[in-house]
């Protein structure tokens, strides 16, 4: 086990269990995404040196984030401000993001279990992530609109591409939090579960996949899915 000052990264039977511990309920203060890009950069390097059925990433108590905190993302986006002039963006959003996007990308499916708040920079991890399953009384939201900013590490792009441009338009600027079974119903969720059920959940897809007779491609992730949800019904 590998522990990053409160990212607590685990290897189970193959597969990368990613539990963020971080004060604050994973607050997202500069320390939190200062271990976070530790850690994700671990990944990143496990990803190219060895072969990994999935990743899990989970709250490892009751909440999977409740967001930024609100004085360190005032203080971030005044620091980071865009040179139109010269076109470039600040070299620290750049790294910053790589390391919420580049999860979409990872060669095994990466899924984000949804317990608690999933909020603001949290849910920008989730809606990154694959997959998204989302636990009964979870509540998730982008309320950066409320403080005169948009998500800014590839949610919108993603929220538009999982919700669709309406719904996603409707929880990007109304800037409210929806509880579970909202989010399941608009697609920003791919499986509801019960409190406790959504790490063997995700277990159980990760499976599936690793069994589905062909290696995972992640800009087909929606095939794999829907069969997983088929074989289910069956």
């Amino acid at each position: 086990m590998n522990e990053n000052n409160g990212m607590i990264l685990e290897e189970q039977d193959g597969v990368l269990v990613l539990s963020m511990n971080m004060p604050g309920n994973n607050l997202m203060t500069a320390d939190f995404f200062k271990e976070y890009e530790a850690v994700m950069a671990d990944i990143e390097a496990k990803a190219e040196k060895n072969s990994y059925r999935g990743l899990i990433i989970k709250g490892a108590g009751r909440h999977f984030s409740v967001g930024a905190d609100v004085e360190a993302l005032a203080d971030r986006s005044a620091n980071e401000t865009y040179d139109d002039s010269a076109g470039i963006l600040p070299e620290g959003h750049i790294k910053q993001k790589h390391f919420f996007t580049f999860l979409r990308e990872l060669p095994f499916p990466v899924i984000s279990v949804v317990t608690g708040f999933c909020i603001g920079s949290g849910s920008e991890i989730a809606v990154n992530s694959h997959y998204r399953i989302i636990e009964k009384n979870a509540r998730v939201g982008q309320p950066e609109s409320t403080f005169g900013i948009l998500p800014a590490l590839g949610g919108v792009a993603r929220t538009i591409e999982i919700c669709g441009t309406q719904n996603a338009y409707q929880l990007v600027m109304s800037g409210e939090l929806i509880p579970a079974e909202e989010a399941f119903a608009l697609g920003w969720a791919d499986i509801f579960a019960d409190k406790k059920q959504g790490v063997p959940e995700a277990m159980a897809v990760i499976d599936y996949i690793s069994d589905y007779g062909e290696k995972f491609v992640p800009s087909e992730y929606r095939k794999y899915i829907r069969s997983y949800l088929q074989s289910r019904e069956a």
